[in-house]
């Protein structure tokens, strides 16, 4: 059922980009080492952290591109443990997680229309859902308190994890962060809200669009 439904995303992905203009967003699956050094350098920009591309090569990851080819973001979804979320809680609080999982790491966009987080959600959440995985791990920076509170902690089913963790490779530092796990119910309702709450932050603007035009012409 979830494969359907993340199909379904994928294709609402595709659909949304009909509507973005010079935002449009065209995503690629990474498979030669030119495409893995670029979501590592993408991913290193926006979260200080250059993901080993040995790493991001255990699963499924993906670019995005903008109409001029320059990369957006990407994502990857590791399907093949061990995984970096699991491995960063110190091994002394560490507990055994006995379920199948996948791994969602090196999430990035860059700044754009509200519309193209729709575009992108969309697709990285119908990806997550078409994979075999029955649980999906993840790991944010505690200190992106307005990131959880918007996205996070919609999608969320359970925190493994909250304080300092091990520095791995790729890590200029400790960090301090909340590793989560959800569940395919949990993500798919959880996007569902999101998607509502950004609909109506769009109906917002273009109300506010309108309204201006109105006053000038008026």
């Amino acid at each position: 059922m979830f494969s359907l439904v993340g199909q379904g995303l994928i294709a609402v992905s595709e659909f949304t980009n009909l509507f973005l203009g010079c935002d449009k967003l065209y995503f690629k699956v990474l498979k030669s080492e030119r495409d893995f050094s670029i979501l590592q350098k993408k991913f290193e920009q926006a979260d200080g952290i250059r993901l080993p591309a040995d790493y991001l090569k255990q699963g499924r990851a993906f670019i995005c591109f903008n109409d001029h080819l320059e990369p957006q973001g990407g994502f990857a979804l590791i399907d093949n443990g061990p995984f970096r979320t699991l491995e960063q809680i110190p091994e002394d609080i560490l507990q055994p997680v006995e379920t199948k999982m996948t791994e969602i790491t090196a999430v990035c966009l860059s700044p754009g229309h509200p519309l193209r987080r729709t575009r992108y959600w969309s697709f990285v959440v119908g990806q997550a859902l078409c994979g075999h995985s029955s649980h999906l791990v993840y790991a944010v920076d505690s200190d992106k308190t307005a990131l959880r509170e918007r996205v996070f902690n919609h999608i969320r089913a359970h925190t493994l994890y909250e304080g300092p963790v091990k520095k791995l490779d790729g890590m200029s530092a400790a960090t301090i962060e909340a590793v989560e796990l959800t569940t395919k119910s949990h993500l798919a309702k959880g996007f569902v809200k999101l998607a509502l709450n950004e609909a109506g932050k769009l109906r917002t603007v273009l109300e506010g669009k309108r309204y201006k035009v109105a006053v000038a012409n008026a």
